[in-house]
């Protein structure tokens, strides 16, 4: 029974202490950029990634949505994916102001992609004034959930085997 236990405590401890692999698509560059004083108000916004994104015929896998300072949708069409980028069209008549630009997307790996940030334009814009961040970059957890799960389960796991034996010494 001990050389059991050994042997599925090995296995778990070398299954947590392996390397994860963290190769799902991240945004390589935006335009507008993230948090950016435009002038004019653009009249298309893209997002590349770093790896293709899926498409599937006849289904709306990957979304990019703008929406102006009154909180109006001011994009038109279905984005366009040409590999690596997603766009799409802004109406002119768009107000100006904060602009959110909501994304999904689904890469290559299969993994769901999805997230928003925020660019200020306007006619009144100089080339001079400095970009003002209007809200936070979301930060994403390095700890995958699945390895917390797993350690809590080598715990109860090891308790379990410890509360065994002392039960058997009395």
């Amino acid at each position: 029974m001990r050389k059991l236990t050994l042997l599925i405590l090995a296995a778990c401890i070398s299954i947590m202490s392996a390397p994860s692999s963290s190769a799902h698509v991240e945004i390589v560059s935006t335009f507008p950029e993230r948090f950016a004083n435009v002038n004019p108000i653009p009249t298309e916004v893209w997002i590349e990634f770093s790896g293709e994104l899926q498409t599937l015929d006849g289904q709306a896998v990957n979304t990019l949505e703008v929406i102006d300072s009154t909180g109006i949708a001011v994009n038109f069409d279905d984005p366009i994916i040409s590999g690596t980028k997603i766009s799409t069209k802004v109406s002119g008549q768009s107000a100006p102001g904060v602009f959110t630009v909501n994304y999904r997307v689904v890469g290559d790996d299969g993994h769901v992609i999805e997230g928003d940030y925020t660019f200020n334009a306007s006619p009144d814009y100089s080339a001079q004034q400095t970009p003002v961040a209007v809200n936070a970059p979301v930060e994403e957890s390095s700890i995958p959930a699945g390895g917390i799960l797993l350690g809590a389960l080598i715990l109860v796991f090891i308790g379990g085997i410890a509360t065994r034996a002392l039960n058997r010494r009395q």
